[in-house]
Formats: C-alpha cells, sequence, structure tokens
C-alpha cells in the first residue's frame, strides 16, 4: 500500500455521505416522538453502516496508514445489518420490545469478533506493518475465510428472512413499501457486497470496483434521510395512510389493517374464551391474550367501539346479563348470581353498569322482559324483583 494520502471524487462523496448517516443516526437516536425502539434500532443501523463506509475512505484514501487502529473495525459488523433490519420491521409491525432471548441475533458477531482478537490487541505500529506488507496477518489466512463466507452467507439468510416475514404481515398502506424499500437496499447491498469477493477472483477484476459496494450503503444512507424528510412518518413510527387519526395515536405504529386484524381477534377471543368472565380481567392480560402491545389494544377499543377498556368489558358483561335475566327466573338465577356469572364481583357495580347501559336496574330489566316463575306466575318471581 503506497504511503502518500489524497481524496478523490468518489472518497470524498462517500466521506460526506458517511458523515450525514452518522448525524442522521444520531437525530434518529435522540427522536423523542413515535416508536423509539424504532427509531434507535434504525439509528444503529445507519451508524453501522458509517462507520463502514468511513473505514473503506480511510483504506482508498490511505489514511488508513495514519491511523492504523481504523483497519478492519468493521470487518464484522455485516453480522448485525440482518437482526437490525428484522428487529426493525418487526417493531414497527408488532411493536414487541426487545428481550434477553433476542440477543441470540448478535452471537454470530460476538463469535466473529472473539477470532479477530489478534488482529485487535496489535500495537498500532504492528498492524501499519500488516498494511504496508512488511508482516503476516495475526489470525489463520482460513479463518479469515471462514468468516468472509459466513457473512455473506448471514446476510443473504436474513434478507431472505426478511422478506419471508414481510410478505406474511398485513398490507398496512405506504408503510408496507417503506419496509420492503427497506430490506430491497440491504438485499442489494449484500449482492454488491457478494459480488465483490466472487469477482475479485477473476483476472478481469479492477480494483475500482470495490466502490460498488460503498455505493450501495451510501444509496441505503440517503434512502433512510430522504424517506425522513419527505415523510417524517418514517422517524415518528405510525402509519403512513392516515394522517388526520386522532392525535392520540399518531405515534403508535398501529396501521389500519393492523388494526383491523386485532379487532377481529379481539372479537373472536370475546366470543369463543369470554374472557371477561375474568373478574380481575386488566388491559394487560388482554393484551398478553392477544399477544398484542396493551396500547395497540386500549387504541383498537377506543376507535373502533369508542370505549375505554371497562367500558368495553361492562358492556360485554351487562349485554350477557340482559340475556341471562331475559332467558331465566328468579327462581332459576338471582340476580346476584347472573352478576357473578357475566364477571362482576359485587352487586354494586353490577346494578351500576347495567342502568347506565340500559336505563333500567337488573331486577326492573328481569320484570319487565324475564321469565314467568311459575309459583308466583308474575314476571320475575314477585312484584320487589329483590
Amino acid at each position: 500500500m503506497q504511503s502518500d494520502t489524497h481524496f478523490d471524487t468518489w472518497t470524498i462523496v462517500f466521506l460526506i455521505a458517511a458523515v450525514q448517516g452518522c448525524f442522521v443516526a444520531f437525530i434518529l437516536f435522540r427522536w423523542r416522538r413515535g416508536d423509539r425502539q424504532a427509531n434507535r434500532l434504525l439509528a444503529a443501523l445507519l451508524l453501522l453502516f458509517s462507520i463502514t463506509l468511513s473505514e473503506y475512505v480511510f483504506y482508498w484514501s490511505n489514511y488508513i496508514l495514519v491511523f492504523p487502529h481504523v483497519a478492519r473495525l468493521s470487518d464484522q459488523l455485516p453480522f448485525l445489518f440482518g437482526p437490525l433490519v428484522y428487529l426493525y420491521c418487526r417493531t414497527i409491525y408488532e411493536g414487541r420490545p426487545l428481550k434477553k432471548s433476542d440477543l441470540w441475533h448478535i452471537v454470530p458477531f460476538i463469535i466473529a469478533i472473539g477470532v479477530l482478537l489478534p488482529w485487535y490487541a496489535l500495537d498500532a505500529g504492528s498492524k501499519r506493518a500488516f498494511l504496508e506488507g512488511k508482516a503476516d496477518f495475526p489470525v489463520m489466512r482460513l479463518w479469515m475465510r471462514v468468516l468472509l463466507w459466513t457473512r455473506i452467507a448471514h446476510m443473504l439468510g436474513y434478507a431472505i428472512g426478511n422478506f419471508r416475514y414481510l410478505h406474511r404481515q398485513p398490507r398496512v398502506g405506504v408503510t408496507t413499501p417503506w419496509s420492503f424499500w427497506l430490506n430491497t437496499f440491504f438485499t442489494c447491498f449484500v449482492l454488491a457486497y457478494t459480488s465483490y469477493f466472487i469477482l475479485v477472483r477473476f483476472p478481469f477484476f479492477n480494483s475500482a470496483w470495490d466502490y460498488h459496494i460503498s455505493a450501495t450503503m451510501t444509496a441505503f444512507i440517503y434512502l433512510i434521510a430522504y424517506s425522513g424528510y419527505v415523510q417524517p412518518a418514517v422517524f415518528d413510527g405510525y402509519q403512513w395512510t392516515e394522517p388526520n387519526a386522532p392525535v392520540k395515536y399518531r405515534n403508535s405504529g398501529l396501521t389500519p389493517e393492523a388494526s383491523r386484524s386485532l379487532l377481529q381477534n379481539l372479537n373472536l377471543l370475546m366470543e369463543q374464551e369470554k374472557v371477561y368472565h375474568d373478574p380481575d380481567i386488566s388491559l394487560d392480560k388482554l393484551a398478553n391474550a392477544l399477544n398484542a402491545s396493551k396500547h395497540h389494544v386500549s387504541q383498537v377499543i377506543n376507535e373502533h367501539l369508542g370505549a375505554s377498556f371497562f367500558e368495553y368489558v361492562n358492556q360485554l358483561r351487562v349485554e350477557e346479563a340482559r340475556q341471562l335475566l331475559a332467558e331465566t327466573s328468579r327462581n332459576d338465577l338471582h340476580v346476584i348470581e347472573a352478576a357473578y356469572a357475566v364477571g362482576f364481583n359485587n352487586k354494586v357495580s353490577f346494578n351500576a353498569a347495567f342502568k347506565k347501559a340500559t336505563g333500567m336496574t337488573p331486577t326492573e330489566y328481569r320484570r319487565n322482559h324475564g321469565q314467568t316463575d311459575v309459583a308466583s306466575g308474575q314476571p320475575g318471581g314477585s312484584s320487589s324483583g329483590q
């Protein structure tokens, strides 16, 4: 490697893109609106691409000899690209928080770093000697080849897996094209990265072709920056297709199709399992049963059903209580028994919710709509109904 340092047009373009990528990553990481987890995953992805692009610029401009510790700093970062794209897409579609079980995504990266520890442990002089061709690399060539093709297989696997994941998700307006574009640009980078290490083995290869990897990274960085500029919803984490959604839920990340799908699951759960019978039912319990975020469940109930969580649960309980009171007599089922049967745990709250929904007390409702007790010959079994 020659020792003279210089920038050409392309390296300047790539350096500017790397700096801008770091800036956008910083903005995203600090962004307080919308889904902060999604923003930070996207920021991490941008930052890693920017670091990789910066190292390439250092290499082509020969500044790598001035700052030898930069060399191979980004070699194993591709092990993180695919997982970050996947976790970002999963966040904007499902709203699931990151858990300890998600750490397995970074295991290959940690292993790869461990293999390269002998290189990272070298001092600047030893690294510079290798870069100038005066010393051997401290890791066996076989291991480096294994790492290279493992990186490529890892990225290809995630690119394909991400597309399969996205195809299984509901079509959610412009958010779907955004997620597909994001993974498409990632896939283009993977293909460019792979093609370089294949073409380099042929005699017609031109070392300048190495630039096409950086060109795809530059395009990736500007895709995110431009998308965030023309459509702030990218950074806010909510659907692009509902600009008139209530302000309270503009940052929820729940798209229209996902909202309707969650509503269907909610209705099905209530009809089949009648979870509202549980007197201790809570929004957390309901969200766990639906495998959804409690904020999204609350949003669906508010927007589609026009009620709060407890109002919705009480509506279901009162509706079933009305049927029970209409189909049974006092001898068959006392009012308090009906209350307990549908999920109320005391008569006061049952009476209050029932009267709010029907304009009558449970006793009055049974008197007007219930079956006749044989013993008394009167609707509800007595004039008092108590």
